[in-house]
């Protein structure tokens, strides 16, 4: 009996010491964040399983580089839906690149996305996991609506056709609840996502969503329509070299300079 509950004490221990240590927090220095996986679509895309995020395999997918224009900022045929780095210094981020494919196949074609002022961006994770993304700067460009609206934010939560009060700031992106603004018939709803979680030495993985309204700057047609985003990612933490503070050195030394003498007296 007494082996027994030993035995269940340890397993009890065991198991508390393995779910506590699920999140181990980010230290300060320098991150790559992938998107590894998502959707994105007009209505909820996390409940209705549309707008399926894919690679893009094509220069023209990626970016307008082949017809002489700046938008977009994919890269072709990594595996991946996009690639973030960041430094973060006390929780706080600073994004330092921001690359993300193409929405293929969205109502005004394919939808080009691209930061143009990465001083602008911004984020934070604290100690449990939570991280949200503040996107400014990131402008989107609809392909089919290059003459009739060329590039705007995306997204700045200002429509003028929605019922509530708009924040007038772009849409955050978080590992936590999102929720839109009702438009017409359409209810507001929420997206949740799932803070970040160990995934091996220094990596993490989790979900980020944003639940928003299209800003007034895209026109009529399309203020107030709903929309979602969601991103799996993985974030990596660069390898870097941990300094030995002097006191080693100085005992090592002392350590090396009394085994010299013991084989002096040896001798």
């Amino acid at each position: 009996m007494k082996k027994t509950a030993i035995a269940a004490g340890i397993a009890l221990s065991l198991g508390m010491s393995g779910a506590q240590a699920a999140f181990t927090a980010l230290t300060d220095g320098s991150y790559t964040m992938t998107i590894t996986s998502g959707c994105f679509a007009f209505g909820n895309c996390q409940t209705s399983g549309t707008g399926t995020l894919t690679d893009n395999t094509t220069q023209n997918q990626a970016d307008t580089s082949s017809f002489g224009l700046p938008y977009g900022s994919g890269i072709v045929g990594d595996g991946l839906m996009g690639v973030i780095t960041f430094d973060l210094s006390g929780g706080s981020m600073s994004i330092t690149s921001w690359s993300q494919d193409s929405y293929l196949g969205t109502a005004g074609g394919t939808f080009y996305l691209r930061s143009t002022n990465l001083g602008t961006m911004g984020g934070s994770i604290d100690g449990s996991g939570n991280m949200t993304i503040d996107p400014t700067g990131r402008q989107g460009l609809a392909g089919n609506l290059l003459t009739a609206l060329g590039e705007q934010p995306w997204n700045i939560d200002n429509a003028t056709t929605v019922v509530g009060t708009p924040t007038g700031v772009y849409e955050t992106i978080t590992t936590g609840t999102s929720t839109n603004l009702q438009k017409g018939l359409g209810q507001p709803f929420t997206m949740t996502g799932s803070v970040l979680q160990d995934a091996g030495a220094n990596m993490w993985t989790g979900t980020l969503v944003s639940a928003g309204n299209i800003g007034s700057a895209w026109g009529s047609s399309f203020d107030g329509t709903q929309y979602s985003e969601l991103f799996n990612v993985t974030i990596k933490g660069e390898a870097s070299v941990i300094p030995v503070p002097a006191a080693v050195w100085l005992f090592g030394s002392g350590l090396l300079g009394l085994v010299g003498v013991a084989r002096r007296k040896k001798a």
